[in-house]
């Protein structure tokens, strides 16, 4: 399960475009929001906001803005 979450905060940090610990922090400070959505072809994601910025994060992809 560690790995899990360390690779999902890695993600986050990727998306918003700051260090895995600044996220992290973030993360820990309520700072961050994070929803599990499904796209418009059933795909499965996390939408991540923090500060203005969006992304979402699929298995093996970031798309930026949202």
């Amino acid at each position: 399960m560690r790995d899990e979450m360390e690779a999902l905060v890695a993600s986050i940090a990727k998306a918003l475009e700051m260090p895995d610990a600044d996220a992290a922090k973030a993360i820990e400070d309520g700072r961050v929001a994070l929803e599990m959505l499904s796209d418009e072809n059933g795909r499965n994601y996390v939408r991540v906001t923090h500060q203005g910025k969006s992304a979402r994060i699929y298995q093996g992809a970031i798309l930026h803005g949202d």
